[in-house]
């Protein structure tokens, strides 16, 4: 029987959340991985596509006779990925709910590490980010569109649609907006700034204050909620100038110069550091 299949990107937020599962639980020599190159466009070439309709990683694909089950989004693939352990972490039944209430927290649109990579806050912002890696993300994703978006068969409106969004956002950095365009996108970013402010001051200290241990529900070793919440924590400081794995100090002086600088609690800053220093963050560089 194959291994279980991971498609995956190393530049990917989420894409940490299966693999921190992996490495945590040792199973490195159960799960197989192949790459997939979003700075390339490479999941919107329609052979993906026929693995994965929505041109998302992480997706997992478990053989399973003639019927491959696939797995489009970390949160199912890392469920599944935690079922294949011979000693799956336990979650204490009291917080259960609280911990599947935060990862769709972190997943939401409100609160989407990608969304803020992608928006600048400010003109200042706008021209360093036409200079680095979101600007040169996008001019890839769009190159790749372009050149499927043509021929793309039965997946030509789902490409169509991503070709015109992307080249939207691409346009904002490589062209010459107008004030009202640009102050809608510095409003926006500074909207999802603040919830991600709001989600850290409020709900994640609330979990992290109310019960010992290390990690999320008390416990003294990671589970589930804990690999998402490190990943969107870790892409949010990145998000923000932070240096990827950088101490607490550090990494939260640059997330305050986003979200505020209304002191955030220091058993935030102790659930970052005691991440940092684990083997499984500093091999997979999360950021």
């Amino acid at each position: 029987m194959s291994k279980p299949t991971l498609y995956e990107f190393s530049g990917s937020a989420w894409c940490q959340v299966p693999k921190l599962a992996v490495e945590e639980l040792g199973l490195q020599n159960v799960v197989e991985y192949k790459s997939v190159n979003l700075a390339e466009g490479a999941n919107f070439n329609p052979e993906f596509l026929k693995v994965n309709p929505h041109g998302t990683v992480p997706t997992l694909v478990i053989e399973d006779g003639n019927t491959p089950k696939k797995y489009t989004d970390s949160t199912n693939a890392t469920r599944e990925i935690l079922k294949l352990a011979p000693n799956a972490p336990k979650t204490n039944t009291h917080t259960d709910h609280e911990l599947d209430k935060l990862i769709r927290e972190v997943h939401s649109e409100e609160h989407d590490p990608n969304v803020l990579l992608l928006l600048a806050v400010n003109d200042e912002d706008r021209a360093a980010k036409a200079q680095g890696l979101p600007a040169a993300f996008l001019g890839g994703r769009q190159k790749a569109l372009d050149q499927y978006a043509p021929a793309g068969g039965e997946f030509a409106s789902f490409l169509q649609e991503k070709q015109k969004g992307n080249g939207a956002l691409l346009s904002f950095y490589t062209g010459n907006p107008d004030e009202a365009v640009r102050q809608k996108m510095y409003a926006d970013a500074a909207a999802q700034w603040k919830s991600a402010g709001n989600l850290i001051r409020g709900e994640i200290t609330h979990i992290l204050r109310k019960t010992p241990g290390s990690f999320l529900g008390g416990s003294d070793a990671p589970g589930e909620a804990d690999f998402h919440l490190i990943t969107w924590l870790a892409r949010i400081i990145t998000d923000a100038g932070g240096k990827p794995g950088s101490v607490s100090g550090e990494a939260f002086a640059a997330l305050q110069q986003r979200i505020g600088s209304e002191p955030i609690d220091p058993v935030v800053a102790g659930y970052w550091d005691t991440w940092t220093q684990r083997p499984s963050f500093k091999k997979l560089g999360v950021h």
